[in-house]
């Protein structure tokens, strides 16, 4: 793949039947509206939110590889706690992944994916001093997909799509601290300063420093909001 120049930025498709029943559905675990260890099935869903079984089957099995609900033949899915643990061990697999990639995109970028990633550096650091929340989760996220396709680790990045949607829907709900937001535009100068300078070892540690420091800070955030500590059942 010639990777000399960027390609042209895909057009978002509209929403689909299955967007809504998921982001519905995630909403309803996360508020409590659905209870964690729930037992849930099409149709109960399908009656729920008033569509077919086709979306829900598809939304399910998306929130299923955010480990947000977990699966069996013909028993339908069981709503996981969402809580502290959860939280944790998420971020634990990001730290090491977003680690490793941020050490692979330094050996690897090409001066047009620097460039690139530079561009959402400086859109994201807007979008902090805007306020605009939801553009500051979009363009954090258009950023770490930009750098793990630099790094050209598909198995990777594909592992990195575990847990996302969830994160960025509790971030939307729980907000950052202003220490944070200051503190993230930092990292993310860091991080394409060391990439640009093919700095392997400090592109991993900012990388890692940045998603711990993205944990803490959700959890504090959350924890404001009474997250619990620990689910109650089985993980």
């Amino acid at each position: 793949m010639d990777r000399s120049r960027p390609g042209p930025t895909p057009l978002a498709s509209p929403p689909t039947a299955a967007d809504h029943v998921r982001e519905r559905l995630r909403e309803d675990i996360l508020t409590g509206r659905l209870s964690p260890g729930a037992r849930i099935t099409v149709e109960e869903l399908a009656t729920r939110y008033a569509v077919s079984q086709m979306p829900v089957r598809e939304a399910i099995r998306v929130l299923a590889g955010e480990g947000i609900l977990e699966t069996s033949p013909h028993r339908g899915a069981r709503i996981v706690a969402v809580d502290a643990d959860f939280i944790r061990n998420t971020y634990d697999m990001r730290e090491a992944l977003e680690g490793m990639l941020a050490e692979r995109c330094a050996e690897r970028a090409s001066p047009a994916d620097v460039a690139a990633m530079r561009v959402l550096v400086g859109a994201h650091a807007e979008a902090v001093r805007d306020g605009a929340r939801d553009r500051i989760v979009a363009l954090d996220r258009q950023l770490h997909l930009a750098l793990a396709e630099a790094a050209a680790n598909p198995p990777a990045r594909r592992a990195l799509r575990i847990g996302r949607g969830l994160i960025e829907a509790l971030r939307l709900k729980a907000g950052f601290s202003p220490t944070r937001l200051a503190r993230i535009v930092h990292e993310h100068h860091e991080l394409i300063e060391a990439i640009e300078a093919r700095d392997a070892r400090t592109a991993g540690l900012v990388a890692r420093l940045h998603v711990i420091g993205a944990r803490d800070d959700l959890l504090r955030a959350l924890g404001e909001l009474g997250l619990p500590p620990r689910g109650g059942g089985r993980h």
